[in-house]
């Protein structure tokens, strides 16, 4: 018998060389990262309860997707209402490519009825889908960085940031399907760079385009920056000894000749014809009785991209370019730091649509990291020797975005916008990735990717925390329910007309959503020519002196909309004097908070409205508010709203709790951040008073 030598055992270092030396291996820890966010990060009830836009933006979107049908031509709208006549017209939604409500509507399909559980099938597609851009900017920063330690690191690094983390199950067609949609078309990018496959970009831009249109924030930098390199090609390579004539028909021909250009100008076609369709489509949907230029989509993108002046008039204060470029910047700093590093106001601040301290500008300390982090990556540029184009596009893409569409990202509902910047961070991390690889070797890569993958999977479940709220959960839950039994009662009816309910947005949005299709939500001014007289509304109010149509639900209760108007007329009249007398009266009833002008205007009411509520034991405030001594209300007009005439009204629902003290008014965001209060009013309530 031979005696076989027994073996030493290896040392760390020789382990991690040969762990290091798998290829499999970087590919197969970034799925497990990805999968946590499926099994940990998010919960699994499919409802909607989380704050800020994140609720709003994704009811909203459900509302068009359950709307999507034959019936309609597959026109997008969130509502319809009928006129005197029974002629309806619909809110269109018809500005974005249909790609994306087509998908969400196909993951929809099988659950029929279930409302629910076509939301939870929503959300899972999304996350699909920011699964997948996180792949494919793997596989991109794989062929750039020429390691696949690189690639993995810098992917996880830059996903685990807290708005992509807290937006990846947004339902948009504005968030992870369009993020899937960038990556796509930039790995097309860097295939076409490296092996000269053309065919394939134009055919996935066309493609990436269905889904929504960031994807011009790559597509107009990289064919520009191609077609600049292809002008100096072709000054250099022919002299000006053979004329300058010459010369000029030479770099013409180069340019016609440019794949570049052939891309932009097929980008560009099919983004066109996309357009018509959605519009030409409008157009037929509206009886063809509204111009072409007047149709609500057409209109809502002149005001998106700034053309109409009357945008820029009456919303300057937000749209100045010093608070407009710090909420950017604030956006990259808290981008470019994993949320397992960010402090807990980051989230809160996104989930309550604010980014704001406590004098009303962005966080500084983000503000200045966001500039350098840009100012970092640009200078990158500078030095790196090879792939400048494809870094430089990626690089720019989110400013390539946010600049021309300031009339959109300018907003806080409009947060989510911070993720198409993940094309800076995941340029910097690669900067700084490839010169510790330069200077340290892989190994450290390869140790630094372990600890990445421990910071997204962390991040993942410090983002899932005030998402996982059993109170919360059981509101939305009891909201769905109620919605429900009011769909039920309308089982049999060709269409009920639904005045605009008076409560939150976000259960507006709900209502919206679960109707869809078989009811109609009613918002116009009654007092309109065409309008028919709403029937019915919803209120998040129980109103004992009116019968509920909907007696035994929790949250949301169904009235005679004659009956529930009688009601607060009788409230005005009977209330004498209102408690604060400003731009806006503000009558107390004992449940509710009303603030009535007579000859309103429409720029009357776009400011927002502040809301503080002091009680009078302050045990009584939830938890998250304690700390602050009072509960914030704060609202939009639009979400508590009706018009009689030309009179505005806002009813606003008090909590249970006894309140000691109530302070509201309108205020409006100055340039550099500051606010200024439009007016101002305090209530003191007394034993008796309550």
């Amino acid at each position: 018998m031979t005696l076989l030598p027994m073996e030493t055992p290896k040392p760390f270092a020789h382990r991690l060389a040969s762990l290091q030396s798998r290829a499999w291996l970087p590919p197969t820890l970034l799925l497990l990262a990805l999968a946590s966010v499926f099994l940990f990060g998010y919960d699994q009830r499919g409802y909607f309860y989380r704050g800020g836009a994140h609720d709003q933006t994704s009811a909203k979107n459900m509302s068009i997707v359950e709307n999507l049908s034959p019936e309609h031509h597959f026109l997008m709208f969130r509502w319809q209402t009928l006129d005197a006549d029974q002629k309806p017209t619909y809110r269109p939604y018809n500005r974005f490519p249909i790609g994306s409500y087509a998908l969400i509507k196909l993951a929809t399909l099988p659950f029929g009825e279930d409302l629910p559980a076509k939301i939870y099938a929503a959300r899972m597609l999304m996350l699909l889908c920011f699964a997948a851009a996180a792949v494919f900017a793997y596989l991109s920063l794989r062929r750039l960085a020429s390691s696949r330690w690189i690639a993995l690191t810098a992917t996880l690094l830059a996903f685990s940031s807290a708005y992509c983390l807290y937006y990846g199950d947004l339902i948009s067609s504005e968030s992870m399907v369009d993020l899937f949609a960038l990556m796509l078309v930039f790995h097309a990018m860097v295939i076409f760079e490296q092996d000269g496959r053309f065919m394939q970009l134009p055919i996935k831009a066309c493609l990436a385009l269905l889904l929504g249109w960031h994807v011009y924030a790559l597509l107009l930098p990289f064919s520009a920056f191609g077609l600049i390199r292809e002008i100096i090609k072709a000054h250099s390579s022919h002299s000006l000894a053979y004329g300058a004539l010459p010369q000029l028909r030479h770099m013409t021909l180069s340019l016609v000749r440019s794949r570049y250009l052939t891309l932009g100008v097929v980008a560009l076609l099919f983004g066109i014809s996309v357009l018509t369709f959605n519009f030409t489509n409008e157009y037929f949907a509206l009886n063809r009785e509204v111009p072409f230029t007047e149709a609500p989509s057409f209109n809502s993108m002149m005001n998106r991209t700034g053309v109409d002046p009357r945008i820029r008039e009456e919303l300057l204060s937000v749209l100045s370019w010093r608070p407009f470029l710090e909420r950017q910047f604030y956006r990259i700093g808290a981008m470019s730091l994993p949320y397992a590093f960010s402090p807990p106001y980051v989230l809160e601040r996104m989930m309550t649509y604010n980014f704001v301290d406590h004098t009303g500008s962005p966080h500084r300390l983000f503000v200045i990291l966001g500039i350098a982090v840009s100012g970092a990556s640009l200078i990158g540029l500078l030095f790196v020797r090879s792939h400048k184009i494809l870094l430089s596009t990626l690089a720019l893409s989110g400013f390539c975005w946010a600049l021309p569409m300031r009339y959109t990202t300018a907003f806080p509902n409009h947060n989510f916008e911070a993720i198409f910047y993940l094309g800076i961070t995941l340029t910097l991390f690669s900067f700084i990735l490839m010169w510790l690889r330069k200077h340290r070797g892989e190994r450290l890569i390869a140790a630094l990717s372990v600890a990445a993958l421990l910071v997204f999977v962390v991040s993942g479940l410090r983002v899932a925390q005030p998402i996982n709220d059993a109170e919360t959960f059981e509101t939305h839950k009891a909201i769905l329910a109620d919605l429900k039994s009011i769909r039920d009662m309308t089982e049999g009816e060709e269409k009920a007309i639904w005045a605009k309910m008076i409560g939150g947005s976000k259960e507006f949005y709900l209502a919206e959503s679960y109707l869809a299709g078989r009811v109609v939500i009613f918002i116009r001014d009654e007092t309109a020519p065409s309008a028919r007289p709403s029937d019915l509304i919803i209120s998040d109010m129980r109103i004992d002196e009116l019968t509920s149509l909907t007696p035994q639900n929790q949250v949301l209760f169904l009235y005679e909309w004659d009956e529930y108007r009688k009601y607060i007329d009788e409230i005005i009249e009977q209330a004498g004097a209102p408690r604060i007398r400003s731009q806006f009266d503000v009558y107390l009833n004992r449940n509710a908070l009303m603030y009535v002008k007579d000859n309103c205007r429409l720029s009357e009411t776009m400011p927002r409205f502040f809301l503080a509520l002091y009680p009078a034991d302050e045990s009584a405030l939830p938890a998250e508010r304690r700390q602050h001594g009072f509960d914030n209300l704060d609202f939009y007009f639009g979400e508590h709203a009706f018009h009689r005439g030309k009179r505005c009204i806002a009813t606003t629902p008090l909590p249970e709790y006894d309140i000691a003290r109530i302070y509201t008014g309108q205020y409006i965001q100055l340039a550099g951040g500051s606010t200024e209060h439009l007016w101002e009013g305090e209530i003191h309530l007394t034993e008796e008073a309550r």
